[in-house]
């Protein structure tokens, strides 16, 4: 096979949403995936692409799709909802093109990696019968809580003095993320944070930017 003669187990697409507080876990996650003997290539949007900086010491080939905006979101799109909409529209389109593409030449893909915020990412992936493996960028603990407002074990607006969940210890309303304890804070983000379980279930793996030591009940949970 040609990617047993060009060294590598596995072609692996990452895709990340396009903004540096969630590029930066996934890239790192990408080396380890390198290092391990898996070709990686990184995906993101033209417009991210242009501030990204190629590191030398890694051979993580670069990628782009459209989020609908190539000139950047923000003063061109509505709102988030807005953006997040033309972006999952859009971008499941291009990704499919990127993934034609890839098929013909010798760089064809066997998993897709992607942010948890891009949900529709798995739905391309299943299409081209490809592995996917979804990757949260915050910790086992803040996802733990989305996950049960998600499933309406956890029903804002909190109202109970004290909020037991599995893995983490007793919490006060005032303890939740901000998106959870004050429902008006960020309402577009409440919907993205939650939305990110949508499809959870048909992943075929969940990867979280956490280790073991650090919330070992919460992991475990």
């Amino acid at each position: 096979m040609e990617k047993e003669r060009n060294g590598h187990s596995a072609d692996c697409l990452v895709l990340s949403y396009p903004t540096q507080g969630h590029i930066n876990p996934i890239l790192e996650f990408s080396k380890r995936l390198e290092h391990k003997g898996i070709k990686v290539t990184l995906v993101t949007t033209r417009f991210m692409s242009k501030t990204y900086h190629k590191d030398a010491s890694n051979s993580i080939a670069l990628e782009t799709i459209s989020d609908g905006y190539d000139e950047g979101w923000i003063g061109h799109a509505e709102s988030i909802q807005a953006y997040l909409e033309r972006f999952c529209r859009v971008g499941s389109q291009t990704l499919t093109d990127l993934l034609e593409k890839l098929s013909s030449t010798s760089n064809s893909v066997d998993c897709i990696v992607y942010d948890a915020f891009l949900p529709w990412a798995l739905d391309v992936a299943k299409k081209f019968g490809l592995v996917g493996a979804v990757f949260f960028t915050q910790s086992c603990a803040v996802d733990n809580v989305y996950y049960h407002v998600h499933k309406g074990l956890l029903k804002p607006p909190l109202s109970e003095p004290q909020i037991l969940l599995p893995g983490l210890p007793p919490l006060q309303p005032q303890d939740m993320p901000s998106f959870i304890y004050d429902l008006e804070s960020y309402p577009a983000f409440f919907d993205i944070v939650v939305s990110q379980f949508s499809n959870v279930d048909k992943a075929d793996w969940v990867i979280c930017n956490t280790f073991y030591e650090q919330e070992p009940e919460a992991i475990i949970k």
